[in-house]
């Protein structure tokens, strides 16, 4: 790889400004997008004597490095630039990955990664073609717009030639403002009458290194306001709050399990030193008639613990959302001391929901980064717009100007005194106890067609989701139910029980709060709906279904829905197996279980119950039926071995909640202690918790830790809400008892050793940690078996994806094939060996196609919003534990639908690397959907290269998305975001715009063109692939072969073997190089 930037030349730059000729985008962002100050003309304020069309910008970071980038803060409504700092030592090594901005932020530690000239030209094409924007767009000459540079990061480095070059540059750079000026005149020659002031800046944030002397730090700064005038701001770190509050907040009351060392600390500068500071240089601003103020905060040193960033690295640098409250308690401190008085730059975890109740307290600029790293990217600074002015106008305060002159010192710091503790309870700052928020999944990265909505990919039977949800945003339940029914037979039941694992990978976890899909669902299942899927007619073949649970019915109804005849042998008196004898009412209600059955068998399904299965009967199966799909399921609990005997205490937690929903309980005891860590212990507790009620107690016991339980998050949070104690790190091993009956449980403590095969750390008994505990009930919920004792031999599967056994005309799904697992997964299993089974001997049921009708920016702007859901989660606690009523709500009407209409439609647009990358690199494309018919050249006894039809090579997809290498410094943030296991900027096209680069790059495409001929270049781990457009055909070449094509349709007319060993070549990397030529010579890069 070749993680180096190399800036785009000026025309290049314009070149992609203006390309768009509808002029609906600018370096990928939408019209949309853009902020427009004539319409905003109330956010405008002052700073350094200047106009400042917005109170917000950009921090000093990857969003202000290239002039693209600052262009694109710019254009959403960035006024405030900080740039990105400079240094005399500019030739780094940056360890990559760099960024790692999946919850909060971490980066390692980096400077600028351009030499100091380089930098100084990207600032200055940044300030000439903002101006230039500012003037086409009809907003004025004077964008009203302020560049703070940075520099850091001692005195002896900012006194170098190199810095003093840049700092004079700023201050003056007429004579290359002029040269740019009439380069850029071939382009917009009215940018001859735009006055561009040669100033760039006159204004510095100063940011020192960690370890920074105190004296230091005010030898700098007085270098910079008494000896270059400037206006400064003084970066302070977060380390000010001393280590006991700082580690309350972090990891105390936000549960962040972020390690701040005591050496930074140590090394970082004690708040005593910087009132003293301050106060030099707030005295030593005023005699020199300049700005002085302090930028809060800094990122924050900790240990590097994320697995993420190079294990070399041994400090990373928080920012984001965990710096926040931090950051605002730092502020408030030191406005404490200093009577409000205090000028603040913040930047600490800002973003478009706080921004106003950070300004509220009188503290602007207000800069960001890590927010913007995220999804939406610089499209989010559209919503800090939108919330300021919503501020401005429920406080009727009219423009921010006049909020600022009719609000005091006092008022601002009671604001503050107010705010500061507010942050400390909002619940957004904090760490999720359970998850860490990351929709990656397993699925390949491609170079085209990766548009896949990762709710559907994660959801075991691939619920069409997003569409279920568009029909339910729009009020079409019918048709919402008939999508839901196209996969799942049971949304009934899933509405109520699904573990969703589609929530845990909706997109929005990046944004705001995961899609409530399963409640949308229980919405639809709960409203009077005439949608039914019809079966495609009768059929002769007949199918046997061996279990009446969620996987048998599932495969009953999709292959009746086939032309089946379907038969279900279910050994009780009752269908659902789990789902009605173990999952207690409170959380399933028995209507809920019978709307789905009786859909079921509507479609024809016939139901035998009290038929057990033995040998016998599945030979006389096999004689009567086509097919037989074996779906019995673990209905055995797990045996436990523990020492001690109390037959009356000791309970099996199958037979337990069986019989609670028949009415019985085998409770005899008041202080219940409950084994396990899954969702059928979780059901236990709180099913004998509604038995003991407050005068019993019930605890959990688990090995591990909470974090580590198998059990779903919401039932987990459930659990505790009812006052359920979890005890982690515990085993029991030996039972106490008199007269049969448990009076104590003897346990050891645990502790975490080394990590397992399920990436836990396994549990490692204390020695001599034994203790007893008071508890007079056993109930062991340690995982269910699986008996099929109806079958000669175990059955097997010979191929892993397929559900057929190695048994003529059996098949086998859900817990009798993967053990004891979820009860979607359970019908998904069902629907695809439905599937599989169709395939073998009829058609499949048509399937229906969604018409939603979204345009490209429509999504776009979509994806730029945060809106957090509008009603709480359905699971609201009740005022009593009851056994029978559902302890949830359904939505109402108008929640569901405002809750679908949140959906971000990610399977008809992605572009999520497109949004989080900073510098534009991901550069997202259209491209008609294609196919052409590829033929092989194959080398005949006679010598003769013959062409025979090989496959088809084809591209499905309208949007697709590549990688300008020159504009790539590598990060990571791509690959942290992408819903794929992928690297986008390693795994979509590379394209060079720069020669050299390429050639030092072992991967990547670049494109020449040499009098009449058009070339690409494919470099794949050095190897060499060309496509030569001359003389109206296409030449390919590699070390094997030279074949030529036609350039409409990509027919080939030619083959050369130029290695003589060759019998046989394919040519599909031919093909995706024709289709990649025609999309790069339209690039804006070549003129």
């Amino acid at each position: 790889m070749n993680d180096n930037f190399a800036p785009l030349q000026l025309r290049q730059l314009v070149n992609m400004i203006f390309s768009d000729q509808k002029g609906q985008s600018i370096l990928g962002i939408q019209q949309e997008l853009f902020f427009s100050p004539k319409s905003y003309k109330h956010l405008k304020t002052e700073m350094f004597g200047q106009h400042l069309a917005t109170p917000f910008g950009v921090a000093a970071g990857p969003h202000s490095q290239l002039a693209q980038n600052i262009i694109a803060a710019w254009l959403c409504g960035a006024r405030y630039i900080e740039l990105k700092t400079v240094q005399t030592l500019d030739e780094l090594t940056i360890s990559k990955p760099c960024i790692d901005m999946q919850d909060e932020g971490y980066n390692c530690e980096w400077s600028q990664e351009l030499k100091i000239e380089a930098s100084f030209n990207e600032y200055l094409k940044a300030w000439i073609l903002i101006h230039l924007l500012s003037h086409k767009f009809g907003y004025g000459s004077n964008p009203e717009t302020i560049f703070n540079m940075s520099v850091g990061y001692n005195y002896e480095g900012i006194c170098k030639d190199n810095v003093q070059w840049f700092l004079n540059k700023m201050n003056d750079c007429s004579a290359e403002k002029e040269a740019m000026v009439a380069e850029l005149a071939a382009w917009y020659p009215e940018i001859k009458d735009i006055e561009i002031p040669s100033k760039i800046s006159d204004s510095i944030t100063l940011s020192t290194m960690h370890g920074c002397p105190p004296e230091e730090i005010e030898k700098i700064g007085l270098y910079l306001i008494e000896e270059k005038k400037l206006h400064t701001f003084v970066k302070l770190n977060p380390t000010l709050l001393g280590p006991q509050e700082l580690r309350r907040i972090l990891n105390e009351v936000h549960h962040h399990h972020t390690q701040v060392p005591d050496l930074a600390f140590e090394h970082d500068l004690k708040y005593d030193n910087a009132l003293s500071i301050i106060k030099a240089l707030t005295q030593a601003a005023q005699n020199n008639k300049v700005f002085f103020g302090i930028k809060l905060t800094n990122t924050l040193e900790s240990l590097n613990n994320r697995n993420i960033f190079n294990p070399e690295e041994k400090m990373m640098y928080m920012s984001g959302k965990a710096l926040h409250p931090v950051s605002i308690n730092i502020a408030r401190k030191l406005q404490q001391d200093f009577g409000g008085q205090l000028k603040i730059s913040f930047s600490g975890g800002a973003d478009c929901f706080n921004v106003s109740d950070i300004i509220s307290c009188g503290i602007y600029p207000v800069t960001v980064s890590s927010d913007l790293l995220k999804p939406g990217g610089y499209g989010r600074l559209g919503q800090y717009v939108q919330n300021i002015s919503g501020f401005l106008n429920t406080k009727d305060n009219g423009s921010l100007s006049d909020y600022f002159k009719k609000s005091t010192t006092s008022d601002h710091l009671a604001r503050l005194n107010e705010y500061a503790d507010d942050v400390l309870k909002n619940k957004r700052y904090s760490k999720d106890i359970f998850d860490e928020p990351s929709i990656k999944t397993g699925r390949k990265l491609s170079f085209f067609d990766c548009i896949q909505a990762p709710c559907v990919n994660t959801c075991p039977t691939n619920q069409d989701i997003p569409d279920y949800l568009f029909y339910t945003a729009n009020r079409r339940y019918d048709e919402a139910l008939t999508v839901i029914l196209k996969t799942n037979p049971l949304p009934a039941v899933c509405g109520m029980v699904c573990d969703h694992q589609c929530q845990s990978k909706c997109t929005r976890i990046n944004y705001d709060d995961p899609l409530m899909i399963r409640e949308v669902k229980r919405f639809i299942t709960e409203q009077k709906l005439q949608a039914r899927l019809t079966p495609s007619g009768d059929s002769k073949h007949k199918a046997a279904i061996i279990g009446a649970g969620p996987s048998g019915l599932s495969c009953a109804f999709y292959l009746a829905l086939g032309g089946f005849k379907v038969t279900i042998y279910e050994t009780k008196s009752f269908a659902g197996g789990m789902i009605s004898d173990a999952i207690p009412q409170y959380r399933l209600s028995g209507q809920a279980i019978e709307q789905d059955i009786e859909r079921i068998k509507s479609v024809g399904v016939e139901i035998i119950y009290g038929t057990k299965i033995d040998k016998s009967t599945f030979k006389d199966l096999q004689k009567a039926h086509d097919v037989i799909f074996i779906a019995v399921g673990a209905q055995k609990a797990k045996a436990f071995n523990i020492a001690g005997t109390a037959p009356k205490s000791l309970v099996d937690p199958l037979a337990f909640l069986s019989e609670i929903r028949k009415g019985n309980s085998l409770l005899t005891g008041q202080k219940i202690a409950v084994v396990g860590g899954g969702n059928t212990a979780i059901d236990v507790a709180r099913t004998a918790k509604r038995i003991v009620g407050s005068k019993g107690k019930v605890s959990i016991l688990y090995r591990r830790t909470l974090r580590d339980m198998p059990a779903d998050a919401e039932e987990i949070i459930a659990a505790m809400n009812e006052d359920i104690e979890i005890i982690e790190h515990i085993l029991p091993e030996k039972i106490i008892s008199e007269n049969n009956m448990m009076t104590g449980l003897v346990c050891s403590k645990m502790r975490p050793g080394a990590s397992d095969a399920s990436g836990r750390a396994a549990p490692v008994k204390i020695e001599g940690s034994e203790h007893t505990l008071d508890f007079d009930t056993l109930i062991p919920a340690l995982g269910q078996e699986i008996v099929m004792d109806f079958l000669v031999e175990a059955p097997k599967r010979p191929e892993a994806n397929s559900f057929k056994t190695q048994i003529n005309g059996v098949y086998i799904g859900g817990d009798a094939l993967r053990g004891p697992a979820t009860v979607i997964q359970a019908i998904a299993d069902g629907r695809k060996a439905a599937a599989e089974i169709l395939n073998t001997v009829t058609d499949l049921p048509v399937k229906l196609k969604n018409n939603r009708q979204h345009t490209y920016n429509d999504l776009m702007t979509r994806k730029s919003i945060r809106q957090y859901r509008q009603t709480a989660l359905a699971n609201t606690e009740p005022k009593t534990l009851s056994l029978t009523e559902p302890d949830s709500i359904g939505l109402s009407e108008e929640d569901a639908t405002t809750e679908a209409a949140r959906c971000l439609h990610c399977d008809e647009l992605c572009n999520i690397c497109v949004t989080v990358c900073p510098n534009r690199a991901n550069f997202a494309y259209e491209l008609q959907p294609q196919r052409i018919l590829l033929q092989k050249a194959v080398l005949k006894d006679d010598k003769e290269i013959v062409f025979e039809d090989d496959s088809e090579w084809s591209i499905h997809q309208q949007h697709q998305v590549l990688n300008i290498a020159d504009m790539c410094n590598e990060c990571g943030n791509c690959t942290t975001f992408c819903p794929t296991a992928g690297r986008p900027f390693a795994d979509k096209p590379r394209l060079f715009i720069d020669l050299i680069k390429f050639k030092d790059a072992d991967n990547g495409f670049f494109m020449n063109t040499i009098n009449d001929r058009t070339i690409l270049i494919k470099k794949t781990d050095g190897i060499i692939k060309t496509l030569t457009l001359a003389d109206d055909r296409f030449v390919y070449e590699d070390e094997q072969v030279k074949a030529y094509f036609l350039p409409g349709d990509f027919e080939m007319i030619h083959v050369r073997f130029i290695d003589h060993q060759l019998k046989e070549y394919g040519f599909a990397e031919a093909a995706e190089m024709f289709v990649l030529f025609n999309i790069f010579k339209n690039f804006p890069f070549w003129a």
